[in-house]
């Protein structure tokens, strides 16, 4: 009788109360974690005009315009959620190019691989571009277990051989992409969100019966 008497009483509400705040911190951190901007990481490069480097030996692959190229990807992923590479690649050319190679387009190939992470869609994209046409496009990545995956995007501009009948890829870029996949203590961001709420409710409810008893203490 004298230890409830005690609890009701004497310490019974400061308890209640470092619980509430206990459960209002595990709260807080769930929904910040599930709400916190995941970041990203760029590469920009240079690509220009005539023979191209990456050429086969022997060859004069190349092209007529400069182009900027953009890859960019996400820094990390919550557990159960995508993230993003995207490819940008801008041409820079005059009005007078245009119109003097009105029919001119460049064959471009980009293959992003990230190991044991799903990328989608699946498989080298392939895409005919207009001499003064811009290039956005977007993969979504995804994986299954926490860790860091490497990986890489190579791009490539493609050149047809009309005698052999096959179209002859030459690299002009290849970008090393790390992405991160995390959890907050094992939980994906919908576990994460729930809990928090759970924690704010119980921390309004203790906080609540914390009152009560003080009140009946005074």
């Amino acid at each position: 009788m004298t230890a409830k008497r005690a609890f009701c009483g004497g310490w019974g509400s400061e308890v209640l109360y470092g619980l509430s705040l206990v459960l209002l911190v595990f709260g807080l951190i769930n929904l910040g974690w599930a709400a916190w901007p995941v970041g990203r990481d760029a590469v920009n490069l240079d690509i220009p005009s005539g023979i191209l480097p990456g050429a086969p030996a022997g060859t004069n692959y190349a092209i007529n315009t400069d182009y900027v190229l953009r890859v960019s990807w996400s820094r990390w992923v919550r557990l159960g959620e995508e993230g993003e590479i995207q490819v940008v690649l801008l041409p820079d050319v005059g009005e007078s190019e245009v119109a003097q190679e009105e029919s001119a387009t460049q064959v471009v190939l980009i293959d992003p691989r990230l190991g044991m992470l799903s990328v989608a869609p699946a498989g080298r994209l392939q895409v005919n571009l207009g001499l003064d046409q811009p290039l956005d496009t977007t993969w979504t990545v995804a994986g299954e277990a926490v860790g860091e995956y490497q990986g890489k995007v190579y791009v490539s501009f493609g050149f047809y051989e009309e005698a052999e009948e096959e179209l002859v890829p030459v690299p002009v870029a290849v970008v090393d992409v790390a992405i991160r996949l995390v959890a907050l203590w094992g939980l994906s961001r919908p576990m994460a969100i729930w809990l928090g709420f759970v924690g704010l409710a119980l921390w309004g409810a203790l906080f609540l019966l914390g009152r009560w008893v003080q009140l009946r203490q005074e």
